[in-house]
């Protein structure tokens, strides 16, 4: 059996304590000395300014673009977070004040299967996404959130990947192409029945409609790429016991993102759980792990802001925190209200489907466990927040 590497605490500057890897954390405050900002800008520009288009598009290859970011991610942590990061949208590639879009869709890529190598090498975080000596995938993302909270192109990109890894797109299509066929519909739009969708404009119902009922897409050049670590990384994570892992870095992700990224990723991962639950084609024990994962990270996200306390009004200032201390994690009012909502339907769904998995004998005691905890943890929560007076309507 595999060990684990030994792990010590560290307080960081504020007085918190984390735990780490030994060679890890002697490795970061080795260099925290020597990591700055200035040795780290010039990296981050260049690769945004290179010799193919000097910033107007990708670079020629991606050799030097994923060494820099590997070289991040297996350096960073919430000591050095601030000099590593490319915090500043003009290192980023900058498009309307975040990153370009094949910038954040092939660093997503990069942190998506850096993170999932992290599930895969501590099965123990698989089970349970929480803080502890044998996980370090919650640190990692303390170390990142804050560039997640100031880039939600990234954190699109980032809910794309995990869309095409468990295959959301499958379980769309037919009702994207209903609303293809609606808009295309060749009859006289004042001949058709009040009900057909065919009255709309198209252009609301492909520019509007459709992007609230499909996940979100990937640039064509991801999609097309034959080679390098997006191929890789759909080919090696996409049959069902990576798709566990998959599930595993969501969930790790739903827990601990800012809450500046969270609304944007909770809402993908709803939606992407209840179309899984209601999918016929999907496997049975496949979907139901991944609704339960689902509802046990949001209810235990909300959880911890009901007990945290006092509640924020709204999230405005979640974009504009400061570089040195890290963006806020608690949720604002408004979005535990809608949140709790989304988890206590998905919580009915999940318990029918367990029900069907179980007498249908496709259900194994690893995720039925899952399910009991998803179903305990709703009901703590919906019962917290019923005692709760600042949620009621």
């Amino acid at each position: 059996m595999a060990t684990d590497a030994p792990t010590v605490v560290a307080a960081s500057g504020e007085g918190h304590f984390s735990f780490a890897p030994v060679g890890r954390r002697r490795r970061a405050f080795a260099r925290l000395a020597g990591e700055s900002a200035m040795q780290w800008a010039p990296k981050w520009r260049r690769l945004v300014a290179g010799p193919c288009g000097a910033g107007a598009g990708p670079p020629c290859d991606f050799v030097e673009f994923d060494r820099v970011v590997r070289g991040m991610l297996n350096r960073i942590s919430t000591e050095n977070a601030r000099f590593l990061l490319p915090l500043d949208p003009d290192l980023r590639g900058a498009d309307a004040g975040d990153c370009a879009p094949w910038w954040a869709t092939r660093c997503a890529a990069l942190m998506l299967n850096h993170y999932i190598q992290v599930i895969h090498t501590s099965r123990c975080a698989r089970g349970l996404a929480m803080r502890s000596n044998d996980n370090v995938l919650p640190e990692y993302l303390d170390a990142v959130a804050p560039l997640l909270a100031r880039s939600p192109q990234l954190v699109k990109a980032l809910v794309a990947w995990v869309a095409r890894l468990l295959h959301w797109h499958d379980l769309c299509w037919p009702v994207t192409r209903l609303l293809h066929l609606a808009a295309h519909d060749p009859r006289d739009r004042s001949a058709l029945p009040p009900h057909s969708l065919g009255r709309l404009p198209p252009e609301l119902v492909t520019g509007r409609i459709l992007g609230f009922l499909v996940p979100p897409t990937l640039p064509e050049a991801a999609s097309d790429q034959e080679v390098g670590v997006p191929a890789a990384l759909c080919a090696c994570w996409s049959n069902p016991a990576g798709k566990k892992d998959v599930v595993a870095v969501l969930a790790h992700l739903l827990l601990f993102t800012p809450a500046a990224a969270f609304p944007q990723l909770s809402a993908c991962a709803l939606a992407m759980a209840e179309a899984t639950l209601q999918s016929k084609s999907s496997a049975e024990e496949e979907k139901v792990y991944l609704a339960a994962a689902v509802v046990v990270a949001v209810a235990q996200r909300i959880e911890t802001s009901l007990v945290a306390g006092p509640f924020r009004r709204t999230s405005q200032a979640d974009t504009a925190a400061s570089e040195l201390a890290p963006p806020p994690a608690q949720l604002a009012m408004s979005e535990l209200r809608q949140e709790l909502a989304c988890i206590q339907r998905l919580e009915g769904l999940l318990v029918v489907a367990a029900h069907q998995a179980r007498t249908s004998s496709k259900l194994s005691a690893f995720v039925d466990s899952r399910v009991l905890a998803a179903t305990k943890q709703a009901r703590q929560v919906s019962d917290l927040a019923a005692s709760a007076d600042c949620l009621v309507a």
